[in-house]
Formats: C-alpha cells, structure tokens, sequence
C-alpha cells in the first residue's frame, strides 16, 4: 500500500471517531446538560466541560475548514451566493 493511500485510511479513520465524538457530545449534554429544564449544577468535573468544549472547537473548525476548501475549489458557491435559511 501507498503512503498516501496509508495516509487516506488514517484520515478516515480519524473522520469516524470525530463522528463518535460528536455523538458522544450530544448524549453529554443530553445526560448532563442544562438544556432540559433542569436547574441544578451540572455535576459535570471541569476536565470533562474542557474536553467537551476543546472536541467541539476541533469539530467545528474541521468542518469550517472543509466548507471554505470546497468554495475555494468552485464546489460551492462563495457564502455570499449561498441561499439564505431565513
């Protein structure tokens, strides 16, 4: 196998657990969140709201990223000849 094509797998690889990872925020802050009516502190420690806040900047700047890249390649539109969701 190529290095690039060893490369590829681990990109993907690294793609499926960002996907994990998201999914395992949302149970987060389903399970410990107070997004839900509740009023008590979140018994969160302040390790896992950092991990938590950290993984999201990651992801989102991983998809920002991906998002300019294919408007810079003329896959997309430039933002300002996006539709609006209004």
């Amino acid at each position: 196998m190529a290095d690039h094509a060893k490369a590829s797998a681990t990109v993907v690889k690294i793609l499926r657990t960002l996907t994990t990872t998201v999914q395992g925020l949302a149970e987060l802050r389903n399970q410990l969140g107070l997004g839900h009516g509740r009023t008590a502190p979140s018994p969160a420690l302040t390790r896992h709201a950092r991990l938590a806040l950290n993984s999201t900047v990651t992801v989102t700047e991983f998809v920002l990223d991906t998002w300019q890249d294919r408007i810079d390649r003329g896959k997309l539109p430039p933002l300002s000849q996006q539709p609006r969701a209004d």
